[in-house]
């Protein structure tokens, strides 16, 4: 700033400040006189100078809030891995319940997304036939905790499948962002995790018993991690299947607190069926 402008800023200063009349009114808060400026209605310095600060410290938080939404409740958009990706704006809904089954599984399903926004650190097991509409409803789940939560959460939807794919293309491409490391930390990580399609990710690598181990080492790796948070899981397998093709430890970690909170779908035939022969 050169000396031109130094000197015009300082006679403005000056000319506001001969303009100010200090009045005889007092600020029943502060106790100090209120002054007038250009014959304007009188104001108290002080209260002035509260509220700047007040409206600094909101914008502070606003700004704050910002970014803590967008490294939670953006974690849904920005980091889950679809197989379907019309599952991104899967909701309750949009769910078609058409019978008695999914009326009621859709309604129990909602009712534990309540308890989880709530605070609830249980596990939940969707299990039956493909194409019932549990990733549907696990999403859902989903949409709802990132809603309503608060503080907010990190929800996270993995297509277990997908998951293993890209974690195995990584082996060749290390410039890829899916490692077996930095994926196992990111579903550490959330919040709210849904595992969807339990069992299809055996297939998915490879039968042989090398890819069926590490399938099992990642999937405890992530497991561990999750002990004290929530993970909902999706599957076509029941549980004489899943012991069969698991780790008795592992299901067990799995199972955490699932009484109570297994959805089942029995009677319901594949909604995705358009045609039969």
């Amino acid at each position: 700033m050169t000396q031109a402008n130094m000197t015009t800023f300082s006679s403005m200063g000056d000319f506001f400040k001969e303009r100010m009349v200090t009045t005889d009114i007092v600020c029943p808060t502060h106790g100090c006189n209120l002054v007038s400026a250009f014959d304007r209605e009188p104001i108290c310095m002080e209260c002035i100078k509260i509220e700047k600060d007040k409206l600094e410290r909101e914008m502070i938080e606003r700004a704050s809030a910002e970014y803590y939404k967008k490294n939670t409740y953006n974690w849904l958009g920005m980091h889950s891995i679809f197989l379907d990706d019309t599952l991104r704006h899967a909701t309750f809904d949009s769910y078609q319940a058409t019978d008695d089954e999914t009326e009621h599984n859709k309604q129990l399903a909602l009712n534990i997304a309540r308890r989880y926004y709530k605070g609830a650190n249980n596990n939940t097991i969707f299990t039956g036939k493909a194409g019932t509409g549990k990733s549907h409803l696990s999403m859902a789940m989903l949409q709802v905790v990132n809603e309503h939560s608060e503080p907010y959460r990190k929800c996270l939807f993995v297509s277990l499948d997908e998951l293993m794919r890209r974690i195995k293309d990584s082996f060749n491409n290390k410039q890829s962002y899916y490692t077996e490391q930095r994926m196992i930390d990111l579903l550490t990580e959330a919040d709210l995790l849904v595992l969807d399609d339990l069992g299809a990710e055996t297939g998915a690598v490879t039968t042989e018993r090398t890819a069926t181990n590490f399938t099992t080492i990642t999937l405890y790796a992530i497991i561990n991690g999750r002990m004290n948070k929530p993970t909902i899981i999706t599957t076509n397998l029941n549980s004489k299947d899943m012991a069969k093709m698991y780790d008795s430890k592992l299901i067990s970690r799995m199972f955490r607190g699932a009484e109570g909170h297994v959805i089942k779908f029995e009677k319901t035939n594949d909604k995705r069926r358009t045609i039969e022969f």
